[in-house]
Order: structure tokens, then sequence, then C-alpha cells
């Protein structure tokens, strides 16, 4: 049987934060969580995630402890920071983590967009502006499970996808490969969580609570992600067009990926397509091929991501649905650390959306 591991969350009080202790309270690898906010300090848990209450005990600390951690024979850290924050304090957490004995042993998945990409030029052109720290870009193992699996279970250091990523790759990883695949059509829509836990134009509900619109079209920095899993898969002459929109929602996303199918392929029919998906998705615990179309409502809360597709003649239009906070973000890590550790990959995963 795995031995659980002692836990720190490092950003413990924003929504992946927060999404990181409802998944991990009664996950049985889970053998001690502490966490981390310099702003909410000594404060309760539950004052900042209600639902938490009588789930969750203890106080957020300013600081970690890495004595305590080190102390464990199965070390991990989640950080769940804002993005650029872990990488422009590595270099001194490395040396804390050195100094206690952690930094061979320890897995560490980090939530942001800092350790996504494997190039400076590739972040800088996503992100609009260099690395903090670019030497360390291409040292953390890609965490997108369905497609990194073998990767992953040897890993010592995960970078999470981006939640807009995870379901466009998702959807595209079974045709991947496909020659000539052209002009690919992407459009995202999320909730309003997926901005973070701290107020703005994008999360403030008079603003967002009767409105849609689009937002960075065509400039979107999980773009980056998703060309450098195609370019991996042998992808040539293909275009990716996203535009991604706010919706008046808090939770989910729900992204259509269009293109022509290649002329060598012939027509396409729905149903050769769909056996398609279900054949590489085959053993996969959190990808749903479903009829119809999918809904966020019917994986909202979850970690299942459920994808359909659709044709005509040769037009192909692949949707997916996901929780961003979940399969796009927190649930996606724990899924990591399963698979990392040698957990079951849906130990304390496998729960259905709260619908309605």
């Amino acid at each position: 049987m795995t031995s659980p591991a002692h836990i720190y969350i490092l950003g413990a009080s924003g929504f992946g934060g927060g999404e990181l202790l409802r998944l991990l309270a009664g996950h049985p690898g889970n053998a001690g969580i502490r966490v981390v906010s310099r702003h909410h300090a000594g404060s309760p848990i539950h004052k900042v995630h209600p639902h938490l209450r009588g789930l969750v005990d203890g106080c957020f600390e300013a600081a970690p402890d890495w004595r305590w951690l080190a102390d464990s024979p199965r070390p991990v850290v989640f950080s769940a920071l804002g993005h650029g924050e872990l990488a422009s304090q590595f270099a001194g957490l490395e040396k804390q983590w050195a100094d206690a004995g952690l930094a061979d042993r320890m897995l560490l998945v980090d939530l942001s967009s800092d350790f996504r990409l494997d190039h400076p030029g590739r972040y800088a052109g996503a992100y609009g502006r260099p690395h903090p720290s670019p030497e360390l870009l291409g040292t953390f193992t890609y965490g997108l499970t369905e497609w990194k699996r073998e990767q992953v279970k040897t890993a010592k250091r995960i970078a999470n996808p981006g939640c807009f990523a995870t379901a466009v790759q998702l959807a595209l990883l079974p045709i991947a490969a496909t020659p000539g695949l052209g002009l690919l059509a992407v459009s995202g829509v999320t909730g309003s969580s997926g901005s973070g836990s701290l107020p703005g134009e994008g999360t403030h509900h008079p603003t967002r609570a009767h409105d849609f619109r689009a937002y960075k079209p065509l400039e979107h920095q999980h773009e980056a992600e998703v060309e450098v899993m195609l370019v991996a898969h042998g992808a040539q002459r293909h275009r990716l067009a996203f535009v991604p929109h706010s919706a008046p929602m808090v939770r989910g996303i729900f992204a259509t990926v269009q293109f022509e199918w290649p002329e060598h392929g012939g027509a396409v029919v729905t149903q050769s397509l769909t056996e398609k998906y279900r054949r590489y998705y085959e053993g996969s615990k959190f990808v749903r091929i479903v009829e119809g179309t999918p809904r966020v409502a019917a994986v909202a809360g979850s970690n299942f991501c459920d994808i359909s597709v659709a044709t005509k003649g040769r037009s192909v239009a692949v949707m997916a649905a996901l929780d961003n906070l979940v399969k796009g973000m927190a649930g996606q890590a724990v899924q990591n650390f399963n698979v990392a550790l040698g957990f079951a990959e849906d130990t304390g995963l496998r729960q259905a959306a709260c619908y309605p």
C-alpha cells in the first residue's frame, strides 16, 4: 500500500488553494496538511474558506516550517501562488529546501503559469515579459496527465497546465498527429473564478452577471501551451486561432475547436471520429466521450472533462467542458500527485458534479 504524504500548500487562501484543501481533506494520501498565506497568517482556514469549516482544521502560516516537512518520508509542496511568484522566489526556496534536506526527495506541483513553457522566448511571447528564472524552464514536467502520464510517474517537479489549455488540448490530443489540419479555430468560454479570488473588472458581479464578451482575442497566453503539444505530435502547417470569452457563471469552461478534416481523410462521419476519441481515451479516468453536446453543469465541481464530436461533411467541431478550478486546476494537480506518488489516479477525485 502506498504510504501517505505530508503536504504544504503555498498561497492557500486563493480559489486554487481552497480546492486543493477540499479535495485533499479526505484523501488517503494525506498524512497532514499545513497552509501558507502571508495576508491571512494566523487566521483559521474556515475564515477564508467557509465551506471547509469542520472539515479542515488549522490556521494559515506566514511562512512554511520546512523542518516539519523534512521529517516526512514523503514530502509534497503544492504551490498555488500567483503567476510569477514561485519563479521569483525559487532561488531562495531551493536553498531552504537544500538546507532542510528536501531538495532531492520533495514533490513540487506548481499550479501557476511559471513553468508550463520550456523556452524563455516562448514564455516572453505568451506573457509579454521575461521569465524571472529562465534557466529553470524545461526542468518541470508538463502535467497534462492524459498526455504526460508516464513522465509524471517519475517527476519531482510538475507544472500544472492552464485551464483553457487543458480543455483545448484534451479536445485535440486524439487527432493532433493528423497531417494537414490547417486552421484550428477555437472558441472558449470561462466562468469568473478563472480570474482568481481578488475582485476586478472581469469578476466584479455587477459588470459580469448580465454580460458576455470576448477578451484577449487571438492573443491569449494559453495558446502557447497548445502549440507546444501540437508541435510535439508533429503537426505541420496548422494555424491556431483562439478567442476566449467571459460568461456570467462562476465555474466552468466550454471550448469548441473547429477545423476541416484533411482531404486525404475523405468524408468524416460523426460515429467514426467519435470512436477514434473513445479509443484514445479508453482507460482515462476523467475524460468522458458523450453524445450530443457536453454541459458545464454536468462537470462543475468534478474532475471530469466531457467531450463530444459533431461533423458535417469534412467540417468538424470538437467540444469540451470542464470545471476550471478542478480539472483545469486543483483537481488535475491532485491527479498528478496521485500518479507521481503511486496512488490510483482517481484517488480522492471520483466524485460527481453537483447537478442541477
